[in-house]
């Protein structure tokens, strides 16, 4: 499962700059893995990544301003055992990009967009990840269609990425991730209920993806996150 592992979760943080002195620029990241492995990418840095050709396919639900830098302000770690690690790059303008990681070794990157997010009770929760009635537009359903934040007639349908391909539902898969901040002393722990979904941007070669998360941080807070996101290439990156 570990090679087909291509996007997750979602941490809710909102840190502070002002107190970001004294904070080691390797923070987040696991052992034996530097900035320099990853771009230098840091926490508490800034990124800019081009998505040239992105905006003239009017099908694609993901969108992107090439010219800005954003500032990195947390950085979450998750330990897929058997060296393979996933490292996310929170950004200030609610995206985020992720590094999967085996043996030492960027696989891939791609940068998400939190599209939508619902806040949940602690029953329904419960309901969502745990309940007996699988219909269609649930985590694990076999296609998912999105409409788009932008203009709601327009939408994309993607299909699942983990499970049995053939299964009308496959249950989501359970992550669990450490997110550190400009001003975390310990990092905070994320539990992530998701599922990977993809599908081809119309007129073009490139691939869009769709992950849904049910996540709880463990202190009462319950949310079903809609992210959106593509591919991104390492030259495309540019960390300071």
């Amino acid at each position: 499962m570990l090679n087909t592992l291509k996007a997750l979760f979602r941490a809710n943080t909102q840190p502070s700059p002002e107190q970001s002195q004294g904070r080691p620029v390797a923070a987040g990241l696991p052992t034996g893995i530097s900035q320099e492995d990853l771009e230098g990418l840091r926490l508490d840095g800034r990124v800019n990544i081009k998505l040239i050709g992105l905006r003239a396919h009017a099908d694609a639900l993901f969108s992107w301003d090439d010219d800005a830098y954003y500032h990195i302000a947390a950085v979450g770690h998750v330990d897929l055992g058997q060296d393979a690690h996933l490292v996310r790059f929170y950004l200030d303008n609610d995206t985020w990009l992720q590094a999967n990681i085996e043996n030492g070794q960027v696989l891939e990157y791609k940068l998400f967009d939190f599209y939508r997010v619902a806040h949940l009770s602690d029953a329904e929760f419960d309901k969502m990840i745990n309940g007996d009635d699988k219909t269609s537009d649930r985590i694990g359903a076999q296609a998912i269609t999105l409409a788009s934040t932008a203009d709601e007639t327009r939408t994309g349908t993607f299909q699942r990425v983990w499970g049995d391909t053939e299964s009308l539902w496959s249950s989501p898969v359970i992550f669990e991730e450490q997110v550190m901040t400009t001003e975390s002393v310990v990092a905070r722990r994320v539990t992530h209920h998701a599922m990977l979904y993809e599908r081809t941007i119309q007129g073009t070669e490139r691939m869009e993806y769709l992950l849904l998360s049910a996540e709880t941080d463990g202190e009462d807070s319950f949310m079903l996150v809609q992210n959106v996101g593509v591919d991104v290439a390492s030259v495309d990156i540019d960390a300071v």
